[in-house]
C-alpha cells in the first residue's frame, strides 16, 4: 500500500491565507510542514506597496517634457495600443505569479487586484501631474488622459512588481 507524501491545504494564520505543504513518511506520519503565503486577498499593505511602486517609476515621467509633448502627438490608437498592452500584461503576470495554482474561487479578487492595481497606479500619477500643473484635465482631458496612459505604462508595471514582493 503506497501513501501520498504530501497533503496541501489553505489555512488562515495570524489573518492571513497561507498554503500549508505536510509531508509524510512511509508509515503516514507527519515529519514536516512548509508554508508559504497566499496572495490572492488584496490587503492594505499590497495596497501601499502598488502605490509606492507606481509613483517609484512613474516620478520621473511626470516631470519628462518628453512625455508631455508625446501626449499631445502620439494617436489615439497608438495610445489605445499601449492601454491594450499594458492590460494584458499586467493580467497576465497577476494572474501568473498570484493565482495560476488558486484562481478556483478567487476570481473576483484577481479581478479586484488588476482594478486595483490600475486605480492605484493612475492616482498617484494624477496627484503628481495635478501637483506640477502637468495634469490640464479641465482645458484639454483628451491630452491629460493621454498622459495618464502614457505615464501608467511603466508605473502600473512597477506598482505590480512591487505587490510581488513579499
Amino acid at each position: 500500500m503506497e501513501h501520498k507524501q504530501f497533503k496541501t491545504e489553505i489555512k488562515r494564520i495570524n489573518g492571513y491565507l497561507k498554503e500549508v505543504i505536510t509531508f509524510f513518511d512511509s508509515s503516514g506520519k507527519p515529519i514536516s510542514h512548509i508554508i508559504n503565503p497566499l496572495m490572492v486577498e488584496l490587503r492594505p499593505r499590497d495596497v501601499l506597496q502598488i502605490f509606492i511602486g507606481a509613483l517609484l517609476m512613474g516620478t520621473p515621467l511626470c516631470f519628462t517634457e518628453e512625455v508631455w509633448v508625446l501626449s499631445s502627438s502620439l494617436k489615439i490608437f497608438n495610445i489605445s495600443l499601449i492601454l491594450f498592452i499594458s492590460l494584458s500584461s499586467v493580467s497576465c503576470f497577476v494572474y501568473f505569479n498570484f493565482y495560476r495554482n488558486n484562481i478556483k474561487g478567487h476570481i473576483i479578487e484577481f479581478f479586484k487586484r488588476i482594478v486595483a492595481t490600475y486605480v492605484i497606479s493612475i492616482l498617484s500619477i494624477v496627484v503628481l501631474l495635478f501637483l506640477i500643473d502637468k495634469f490640464p484635465i479641465l482645458e484639454n482631458p483628451i491630452i491629460a488622459l493621454k498622459r495618464i496612459i502614457i505615464i501608467g505604462f511603466p508605473a502600473v508595471f512597477a506598482g505590480t512588481l512591487s505587490d510581488s514582493l513579499k
